[in-house]
């Protein structure tokens, strides 16, 4: 199996951020010689919900929208007609999800959308964010586009977790895989030293798995997300508290217009220590 030197690799696993070697939020380098463009449909902490359906649409969009053999210089032109496709189709979930009697994880990938669909570079022996992968015994051997690692511009469109899985690539089930609660799991990192064994150098990865920190609640799972933001892409945003202050007039430079008293007294105000703005039973 010939692999070029730049793959499209859509990611429609399990997945999950597990803590590794005493640390809640495990990296990687990428390899040597090698370069990584990740776009990840959900920010760390969440789950995605897409269905089976709309997998198979952004894969085909996917294929098409790249031609054989893929410049990685070109991929940026092409993301962003791609990403608002995608985005498109998960308005259509959200619609759903509002309709119907959704659970927790349905509900926080609603509030979370925003954040969403973020593109990043990694150059080589930069950190990127080590993620778990797995599905379960029987899931998607009926469906070519879900539960899969695909290589999408490689002939038959070869699925990484089952290459890993078998020894087919060389690799040792000790080092790629592991079982655990009933799912074959690999890593990131497994799959990315792999496609360097085969000699490819640069990977566009569209990672469409759920991103959820392992045995964590939400406001430890928030809490970690702000740990990885710029990381992982994202952005952080201001509280609603700043905003309000920035839009009413309080703002340092607003008072500057003031006469010299006013200054003084609003820039007091401003020192003291702002409550909390989360409950301590949250």
């Amino acid at each position: 199996m010939v692999f070029p030197e730049t793959v499209i690799v859509s990611v429609t696993l399990h997945g999950s951020i597990h803590p590794e070697n005493d640390t809640p939020i495990p990296t990687f380098k990428v390899p040597e010689g090698m370069r990584i463009k990740k776009i990840s449909a959900v920010a760390p902490g969440v789950c995605n919900v897409t269905s089976e359906t709309q997998i198979a649409k952004i894969n085909r969009s996917i294929t098409s929208a790249f031609e054989n053999p893929v410049r990685y210089e070109d991929v940026d032109s092409k993301l962003p007609l791609l990403i608002e496709s995608f985005k498109q189709l998960e308005k259509n979930e959200v619609i759903f999800i509002l309709k119907d009697d959704s659970g927790e994880k349905e509900k926080d990938f609603v509030r979370h959308t925003d954040i969403g669909y973020t593109v990043v570079d990694y150059l080589a022996g930069q950190p990127i964010l080590q993620k778990r992968y797995s599905r379960s015994v029987g899931e998607g051997i009926d469906d070519a586009n879900d539960f899969k690692i695909n290589v999408l511009n490689v002939e038959g469109q070869p699925d990484l977790h089952s290459l890993l899985l078998t020894g087919r690539s060389g690799a040792t089930t000790t080092r790629a895989s592991e079982i655990e609660e009933s799912q074959y799991m690999v890593r990131l990192s497994s799959f990315v030293n792999l496609l360097q064994e085969k000699g490819v150098k640069n990977i566009v990865l569209f990672d469409f798995s759920c991103s959820d920190f392992y045995q964590a609640n939400p406001r430890k799972s928030r809490a970690l997300r702000r740990g990885v933001v710029g990381f992982n892409g994202g952005k952080k945003t201001e509280t609603r508290r700043r905003r309000k202050r920035l839009h009413n007039g309080h703002s340092k430079a607003n008072t500057l217009s003031l006469p010299r008293r006013q200054q003084a007294t609003r820039r007091h105000k401003h020192s003291r220590k702002r409550p909390s703005r989360t409950s301590t039973n949250a």
